[in-house]
């Protein structure tokens, strides 16, 4: 959530970045989402098959 502006803003002024380069932010934007996108998949291949999921009763009607 923080990245993503960060970048714009590096984008816009490359000197505040101290020494690295504007694309970097954007890199690490990108790297974050999908660390985060290949741990779900991950758990949920580990999840066994027909377990019940604990939190059902905090998720909202769909």
């Amino acid at each position: 959530m923080v990245m993503v502006p960060v970048s714009i803003v590096v984008s816009a002024h490359p000197e505040a970045a101290h020494g690295l380069p504007f694309w970097t932010f954007g890199l690490i934007a990108i790297g974050l989402v999908a660390f985060a996108l290949a741990y779900t998949l991950f758990v949920d291949w580990l999840t066994p098959s027909g377990a019940a999921d604990p939190f059902e009763r905090y998720r909202g009607r769909r």
